[in-house]
């Protein structure tokens, strides 16, 4: 089976605002930050799902799983190495199993942390430069499509992975990155182009090379701004992508050309007068259509709607706590009702500034097209170590 669900070093992250990445995001400056230019910060992910209703089947359906990420980043000028910018690597394992595969059945995949088999792996490396102007930024080597592409900040406390990467976008993306080339440029202090080209089917587990020709190129605008007075800020997504065709994995896979649109606004914040910690309502919707030249293999995804709302800090007390609910659609083409609904509810709990727990309960609606609504409840914990 292949994996739609994206999970990296980007979700590890503490955000301080509901939308990061306010509108001047210049590339120049420090990129890291400790004296002797080697930044390293492992988080571990782990988490109790159960099954509760349909799906597959609920014998057993009582599944822990967890993800380990290890980052690694090397600042070349402060270790004074011949090259400019910066070297990072990501090493990856996964142990446990999750629900979608075996109890649940959905396409979508409930756990953005689900590797389907357990791995041991170096997922990423890249080597990172940005130009004198500081404002075109270049990356070379195996990376993730999803740490630049298709991310929407609001949505990423979600564990359903559609909210993360949309099973439209497919491959290379956790647990499955792959050799790439990637170019950030700062159009304005708002507007940045980003654009890339990616090995599409290589193995997580290799380095980054598959033994096929297909390939997926993906080219994102992004606009970023703020409505009433600097204090909420928005965004607005635009991206284009074109997978090659050919025979790969034992499958044809047609060419395909895609489109998606993504938008998030900071609807509501409780102190306008404080934009260094963003607390309010945002909400946030994205559309992810495809359009294949030719026959698709199946399983695959034609078309994917979602959208959802967070709040920060809705309790007294708990400013940094996010509750959330959101729901995704797929289209799907493997027969049965040919749709897949996915609805998720959570609280994020900050205990401390290394440690959360959340509580989570989705409700799938006609699992792959083909089996039962099925009710997964569960509890996740994250430790920054």
């Amino acid at each position: 089976m292949l994996c739609v669900s994206p999970f990296h070093q980007r979700a590890s992250a503490q955000n301080d605002s509901l939308i990061s990445d306010l509108p001047d995001f210049r590339l120049s400056g420090p990129l890291l930050t400790t004296e002797c230019g080697i930044t390293l910060a492992p988080v571990y992910y782990g988490e109790v799902f159960s099954n509760t209703r349909g799906g597959i089947s609920t014998k057993g359906a009582t599944q822990y799983e967890g993800l380990l990420n290890l980052p690694v980043e090397l600042d070349c000028q402060r270790l004074g190495l011949p090259l400019p910018g910066r070297f990072s690597l990501l090493a990856q394992n996964t142990h446990g199993r999750g629900l979608s595969q075996d109890f649940i059945g959905d396409f979508q995949t409930i756990s953005n942390i689900d590797s389907f088999s357990n791995i041991m792996q170096v997922s990423e490396y890249w080597w990172e430069v940005t130009l004198p102007d500081g404002n075109v930024m270049v990356r070379l080597g195996k990376q993730d499509v999803n740490t630049e592409f298709l991310v929407i900040d609001t949505a990423q406390d979600f564990i359903q992975s559609s909210f993360g990467l949309s099973p439209n976008a497919g491959l290379p993306s956790y647990p499955n990155p792959s050799m790439a080339a990637v170019m950030l440029a700062d159009l304005t202090p708002s507007v940045r182009l980003k654009a890339g080209v990616w090995d599409l089917l290589a193995d997580g587990g290799s380095w980054g090379f598959s033994d096929n020709d297909l390939t997926l190129a993906i080219a994102q605008l992004q606009y970023k701004y703020t409505l009433l007075d600097n204090s909420l800020p928005g965004a607005l997504n635009a991206g284009l992508a074109y997978t090659s065709g050919g025979d790969a994995i034992g499958l044809t896979f047609p060419s395909a050309f895609g489109y998606y649109l993504q938008f998030e606004q900071l609807i509501y914040q409780e102190d306008a007068c404080d934009n260094n910690d963003l607390q309010g309502l945002g909400v946030f919707v994205g559309y992810f259509p495809r359009d294949p030249s030719g026959p698709i293999p199946i399983p695959a995804v034609l078309n994917n709607v979602l959208g959802g709302a967070v709040y920060k800090g809705l309790l007294p007390g708990r400013n940094q706590d996010v509750v959330g609910a959101g729901v995704t659609w797929a289209k799907l083409n493997q027969g049965g009702t040919n749709q897949e609904t996915a609805i998720e509810v959570f609280y994020k709990a900050q205990l401390s500034s290394s440690v959360s727990i959340q509580p989570d309960m989705q409700y799938v609606v006609s699992p792959s097209g083909l089996y039962r609504d099925a009710l997964a409840v569960g509890v996740r914990f994250q430790l920054d170590l």
